[in-house]
């Protein structure tokens, strides 16, 4: 291409693309609020969360929910006033029954939304009650300041305003305050509050700390971008707050009138005493409803006030009704960490690169449309505006869809503005003119390749083509032994995990490299690697060998050091195998990877596992051990037959090199073993034993030699079949 044809052809192109990053870097710093905030931007976000509940609501989900859930609401309503003797607010005698019948109903933690801020007659009966009982949680409720990290309360003393509280530390204490949006819609949850420097749970964690047994005071952790509960990461969505995943509108969960639950036959209500008869609504039914659930206790009167605006809406005689009682969103952000049902959001830099990706896409794709010839041009400017509506339909129907399906919230709005912002572009760019526009961009394609495959790429990028060539190479894998064992270890700290999986991948990396191996890949703990390849090496196979007995070598020394640290002590097996497999670029045109395919690839990865099956940590195939016989010392372990192969093959257990120091009892070991396998084979069952078991006595370490023994017993008893040639069949990989 001529310098005059890039400056033409190329350069205008690379312009189109730097437009369509500009916008969306606008629309980024616009949305982000690193400059400055755009209120109506959220409110419109908010309505997009809201219709994305409101699609994904099942009703006829939500209608067995109620027997499911592990929360119960008993609510105060008008009526339960009708059925009291005593006015409201009820004396506090109420109280300590109701609590007293619904521990001897079973329930798993007793919670009131409600404050006792003042004392009143009868407290002492209400006190007595909760001194006897462990599982009560008390409502409090605080001013909290308008901008903080964290809610803030401007006074509040230790008592938390609750005249219960003061003189039994045992109770839990929970913060009633609901988080609501800026326009007055209840979407988040905060898990606590910052009271006078100390982190306050809020009323649904506080109960949750009754119903799990923790402390009364305990509050989440922060790590990140979640808040941790009891190991359990539960996704933040403001610095303070999550979002709240509904399960249905106001009335999902199952409501017990308060008049039921305290009418037993130790009480009489209103009827009952005009009527003079006893009617007990609590009966064996009702107290059922309450077995080992979490129970809430609130008021649903409209004067209370304690209602609020959410995302879903119920039919409320042909009006859409968004109102929520508190006690009910205290109950969503209960049930929602006892389900694990949390509504994640798109990381920041996902969501960067949607807006992006977006506004260059719209803007070229834009651009495009309006390039297309028509007699009446009015109609190419409608049919552009209607393509960027179909696109923002996209984007938004992509956005429910993922919700419905995974709960990820996704943000429609920015996304949705980076293709209004490049439909604008797109008429300032005409208006402008194509070869006005100067900038250049540089754009990069890279690869993620082996080193020395780029050195040779550079050299000859001809060679950055799919395919391979057919090459034998000595294919190499390892994993740790017992992994799953060690995982549990750090149970709850992955970073221990991840530290030590580190400090063990890059030792034996570093031998790979060292014997002028090709790393491969890492699947897990898992390392492959190879070598013969891209550059030819006529050693290959010995030194895949040296490899992995230098590996077995420097794992000995590291065991000491993580003995002594406390960490566990990593062991590995290797899987070795020389054969022809083919070797190049694989993958797609914008993606691929420098490997090895092929059965030999596939053999060496079941040595690697069969190691188990003969207490070995490094088998070789007769292949690898053709070429490296002279160089090394082995013991021959067995014809075994891998799972997905017809023919079998020789193992060999890979002890050290030639001039390895070795015992005269160990020489000896290996002599007596090696007789023994072949008594093993010619069916001499007795012999066979006894060499195994001399050779066991001189070489503990000789573990196959005990195998032998155990199966030459059990031929003993169950001779082989006439045909039997000694091939072990393994079932597994």
């Amino acid at each position: 291409m001529t310098s005059y044809e890039f400056k033409t052809k190329v350069v205008p192109q690379l312009i189109k693309v730097a437009i369509g990053l500009g916008i969306g870097l606008v629309v980024i710093v616009l949305t982000q609020g690193w400059l400055f905030e755009i209120g109506f931007l959220k409110n419109v976000e908010g309505l997009t969360i809201d219709y994305r509940h409101q699609s994904s609501y099942d009703a006829e989900i939500a209608a067995g929910f109620k027997d499911r859930s592990d929360v119960v609401i008993v609510k105060i309503s008008d009526e339960d006033l009708k059925a009291m003797p005593e006015p409201f607010p009820f004396p506090r005698s109420y109280y300590a029954h109701l609590t007293e019948n619904l521990v001897r109903a079973g329930a798993r933690a007793i919670v009131f939304d409600i404050t006792f801020q003042s004392p009143r007659e009868e407290d002492s009966v209400f006190a007595d009650v909760l001194r006897r009982t462990n599982n009560v949680v008390l409502g409090a409720t605080v001013q909290t300041g308008a901008s903080s990290e964290y809610a803030e309360v401007r006074s509040l003393d230790k008592t938390y305003n609750n005249v219960f509280y003061k003189d039994n530390k045992n109770i839990g204490i929970g913060m009633t305050n609901v988080v609501k949006d800026r326009d007055d819609v209840c979407r988040r949850y905060m898990p606590m509050i910052v009271a006078e420097g100390d982190y306050t749970p809020t009323l649904a964690f506080a109960a949750l700390n009754k119903a799990f047994r923790l402390k009364p005071l305990q509050v989440v952790n922060l790590d990140g971008d979640a808040f941790v509960y009891r190991n359990q990461r539960i996704p933040r969505y403001n610095p303070s707050d999550f979002l709240l995943n509904y399960y249905g509108p106001d009335g999902t969960f199952r409501y017990v009138p308060f008049s039921q639950v305290i009418d037993d036959d130790a009480f009489q209500t209103k009827d009952e005493i005009e009527l003079e008869t006893s009617i007990d609504a609590y009966d064996e039914a009702t107290m059922a409803l309450f077995k080992n659930k979490i129970v809430m206790i609130g008021s649903v009167m409209a004067e209370e006030r304690d209602y609020h605006s959410t995302p879903l809406y119920k039919d409320d005689a042909g009006k859409k009704n968004y109102s929520m009682n508190g006690v009910e969103i205290h109950s969503t952000a209960i049930q929602n960490v006892l389900d694990g049902r949390f509504i994640t959001t798109i990381d920041p830099l996902s969501e960067v690169f949607l807006v992006l990706i977006l506004s260059v896409a719209g803007f070229l794709g834009l651009l495009a449309f309006k390039k297309i010839k028509v007699r009446q041009t009015w109609l190419v400017e409608v049919g552009a505006f209607l393509f960027m509506l179909l696109l923002i339909g996209g984007v938004f129907e992509l956005g429910v869809v993922v919700f419905s399906q995974s709960s990820l919230l996704i943000n429609v709005v920015n996304p949705s503005l980076s293709l209004v912002f490049a439909y604008l572009a797109t008429a300032v760019y005409q208006y402008l003119g194509e070869r006005q526009q100067k900038a250049l961009i540089k754009n990069v394609f890279s690869h993620y390749l082996n080193p020395a495959v780029v050195n040779i790429l550079v050299n000859d990028p001809s060679k950055a083509k799919l395919g391979g060539d057919q090459r034998d190479l000595t294919i190499f894998f390892s994993d740790i032994a017992s992994f799953t064992t060690i995982s549990e270890h750090y149970h709850g700290k992955p970073e221990g995990l991840v530290e030590l999986l580190n400090e063990y991948l890059e030792e034996m990396t570093a031998i790979v490299l060292k014997y002028d191996g090709t790393l491969d890949k890492y699947v897990g703990d898992a390392v492959m690697a190879f070598w013969g390849a891209p550059l030819p090496q006529k050693d290959h196979a010995l030194r895949g060998c040296y490899a992995a007995l230098e590996m077995q070598q420097r794992l000995a020394e590291l065991r000491k050091k993580w003995k002594k640290e406390g960490r566990p002590e990593l062991s590995a097996r290797c899987g070795l195998n020389t054969g022809t497999v083919i070797v190049g670029n694989m993958g797609g045109k914008d993606r691929f990877d420098y490997t090895v395919i092929g059965d030999s690839v596939n053999l060496a990865s079941r040595l690697e596992g069969a190691n188990k099956q003969y207490e070995s940590f490094i088998m070789i195939s007769e292949f690898t051990h053709r070429l490296v016989k002279n160089n090394v010392q082995v013991r021959e372990l067995d014809m075994i037959q891998v799972k997905g192969k017809t023919e079998p093959v020789t193992v060999y257990e890979l002890l050290g090199r030639n001039n390895m120091t070795m015992t005269e009892e160990q020489k000896q070991a290996l002599d007596v073993y090696h007789e023994g396998l072949r008594l093993y084979r010619q069916r001499k069952w007795d012999e066979c034993i006894a060499y195994m078991q001399q050779a066991v006595q001189l070489d503990p370490t000789c573990h196959v030699a005990q195998i032998y023994s155990e199966r030459a017993g059990l031929y003993q008893i169950a001779p082989p079949p006439p045909d039997w040639n000694g091939v072990f069949v393994m079932k597994t990989k």
